[in-house]
């Protein structure tokens, strides 16, 4: 900083000092962040900040370099204070710090004022002052700070903190989802006996808690999970960036150099009420998360796979035993399976009722048509596939079995079942499908979808796969297969690897021309994203009944790269607008498109639209003059008219 000027202090040393004024001053964070500091990272700048007890003004002074003020940036801020008139315009009877050496620097330089320098610990004028400062800044109040917990100490916090970051490392989320249901068999506090870990999609990282299993349950089965925590509280451990923090948070973490696992796993721990209520934990509370914590991060996968274990652990209030269940784990194989939350049914379990029906058709000799149809009225219909005698004789047949109830089950119950499967038959490919479904990393999915594939290719034989092609979905032993090579592709395709990707999709449709996988949706945006425009051509000819929304606009996005803006690709356009008019004001942003796509839709609705230009939106930006030509023909906003006023 520059000098400060040399009549600055005695200009202040002529102001009238009023005895009733009592500055409080000191180093203090700027109650804002900065996205990106000089080492990339957010930070708050410091301030030297100065307020009247008696007025309540304030004065805050900082530097372009962000740092932690010198004395002598406290001393200009002080002496700017007293010679504004609109601030102070006078000299103040004393002066409150809370740093003893700042204190003797400011004795030295105002020993002519007539100022008196004392050292507060407690500073309460400019926390109050920085608080409301705060709340303007963002809006709404301050949440409480990790120390506003009865009985916490710095101490508990770091101890909370070392246990949080223990847990982000051992990341128990590779093994366990939020479809689990962890009940704590220890003592723990009210609203900690449930829990789900969560982190298993990749977003949301932590710890979530549930009163009762039924509050589990209800949450899935809510259609708004949002309002379901308006109305019940919920303690939940959470992780993120150091700016997500209370500002009391983040001052702690740093004041203190408390643990952190990474730039994006600074942990909270807090209970969400009714009304946007929120508490943090008191001390004891605040120990038993820390043990939950400890207890999780040093479980195996193994010992998940027992459904109770019990883990020694030394937390702020001493040494505990955690005793964690997951009660689906303790049942055996052939009970009845626990829907997967939501009542949403995975489609491949399905399957289980045409193939018993398969089955029991080629062991039966029916002399007619009728009698077939009546024994399978009295052997099937009415009766859930559970209670269903089983018609699987082979180990394969027995294998997929287990596997059609690990489709209908949950969580880490569904991965035992898959293992269980490839014991009883290593040629069970969609046991191979879903373990590569919730592996961790690409590479284990890529690796576990290639012994899918093996597998599958050894159940189906020589004989069939040279013999069927075209009518491969037809067959139900072929579908595990084709599965398998549809999970291929889109690993491969997450991957960034897309001409290994194209080719597995070309095969499938290959197979399986009438296509009931779903797969020229995914393989025409790839062709023409990657400038394959030659097959996109051939795909879209193959199927150019197809009156998808995806389709029509892919058949004009194609055919204006083809001929320009010419009469063919307006007519492209025309039809395709016509089966659905809201893609292009999504396709060209004048309509923002949702943060989480639709899972249904209807022909011709906005939900469709939104697929559409979520499907096709890289392959239009990359058509040069696409955007404007497709703005040329988009159907116009519609604006109401004037409405007339009554006099």
């Amino acid at each position: 900083m520059s000098p400060i000027p040399p009549d600055m202090l005695s200009r202040f040393g002529r102001l009238p000092r009023n005895p009733a004024e009592v500055w409080q001053g000191g180093a203090v964070r700027i109650p804002a962040w900065v996205e990106n500091g000089p080492d990339g990272k957010p930070y708050r700048p410091w301030g030297a900040f100065w307020v009247s007890l008696r007025t309540g003004v304030v004065h805050e002074k900082s530097d372009s370099s962000g740092g932690i003020p010198a004395p002598a940036l406290m001393l200009e801020g002080l002496l700017e204070f007293g010679l504004k008139r609109e601030l102070a315009g006078c000299r103040p009877s004393r002066i409150e710090v809370a740093d003893e050496a700042l204190a003797t620097y400011l004795r030295g330089a105002l020993v002519n004022a007539g100022i008196a320098v004392s050292v507060t610990k407690d500073l309460a004028a400019l926390k109050d002052v920085l608080a409301h400062l705060a709340e303007h800044m963002s809006g709404k109040p301050l949440p409480p700070g990790a120390m506003d917990g009865a009985g916490v100490t710095v101490d508990r916090v770091r101890d909370f903190a070392a246990a949080a970051s223990d847990f982000y490392r051992a990341a128990p989320w590779r093994h366990l989802s939020d479809e689990d249901l962890v009940h704590v068999e220890s003592p723990v506090a009210a609203g900690l006996r449930h829990l789900t870990v969560l982190g298993g999609a990749g977003e949301t990282f932590g710890l979530g808690f549930y009163e009762t299993p039924e509050d589990f349950e209800s949450l899935f089965d809510a259609r708004d999970p949002e309002e379901y925590f308006e109305q019940r509280g919920k303690w939940a451990v959470l992780y993120g960036p150091i700016m997500d923090l209370s500002l009391h948070d983040a001052d702690l973490w740093e004041e203190h150099a408390l643990p952190a696992a990474g730039d994006q796993a600074y942990p909270v721990a807090v209970w969400f009420g009714p009304g946007g209520e929120i508490r943090r934990p008191d001390a004891g509370t605040l120990a038993d998360l820390e043990g939950l914590l400890l207890a999780l991060a040093a479980t195996g996968e193994d010992e998940m796979d027992q459904g109770r274990w019990s883990k020694e652990v030394r937390t702020s209030d001493g040494p505990k035993t955690v005793t964690l269940c997951l009660p689906e784990l303790l049942e055996p194989f052939d009970a009845p399976p626990k829907t997967r939350p939501g009542g949403i049914p995975d489609r491949r379990a399905m399957e289980r009722v045409t193939t018993d029906i398969e089955r029991f058709m080629a062991a039966s000799n029916f002399g007619s048509v009728e009698e077939a149809n009546a024994a399978i009225q009295e052997r099937f219909v009415g009766r859930l596939a559970d209670a269903m005698p089983s018609t699987a004789t082979t180990p394969l047949e027995k294998a997929q079995e287990l596997m059609y109830r690990a489709f209908d089950s949950r969580g880490r119950r569904r991965i035992q079942l898959a293992r269980k499967a490839l014991q009883v038959s290593p040629d069970c490919a969609d046991a191979y499908v879903l373990l590569a479904e919730e592996a961790v990393t690409p590479e284990a999915s890529l690796d576990l979808y290639r012994q899918a594939i093996a597998a599958g290719e050894r159940a189906i034989g020589p004989d069939i796969m040279r013999d069927q092609v075209g009518h491969f979905w037809g067959i139900g032993t072929t579908r595990p297969y084709m599965r398998a090579r549809m999970g291929l592709a889109h690993c491969l395709q997450e991957m960034e690897r897309t001409d290994d990707a194209i080719g597995h999709y070309q095969e499938l449709l290959r197979l399986n021309p009438n296509d009931n996988q779903g797969v020229r949706d995914v393989l025409l945006p790839l062709l023409l994203i990657t400038g394959h425009n030659t097959e996109a051509g051939a795909l879209l000819d193959q199927y150019a009944d197809d009156a998808s929304a995806i389709w029509k606009y892919g058949w004009a996005l194609w055919t204006f790269r083809q001929k320009g803006d010419s009469p063919a690709a307006q007519e492209r356009l025309r039809e395709a607008i016509k089966i659905n008019r809201h893609v292009p004001k999504y396709l060209t942003g004048r309509a923002e498109m949702p943060e989480m796509l639709p899972d249904s839709y209807a022909f011709g609705s906005a939900e469709e639209a939104m697929l559409c230009a979520d499907d096709l939106g890289e392959a239009w930006r990359l058509t040069p003059g696409a955007d404007r030509w497709l703005l040329t023909f988009a159907p116009k906003p519609k604006t109401g008219a004037p409405k007339r006023r009554r006099r």
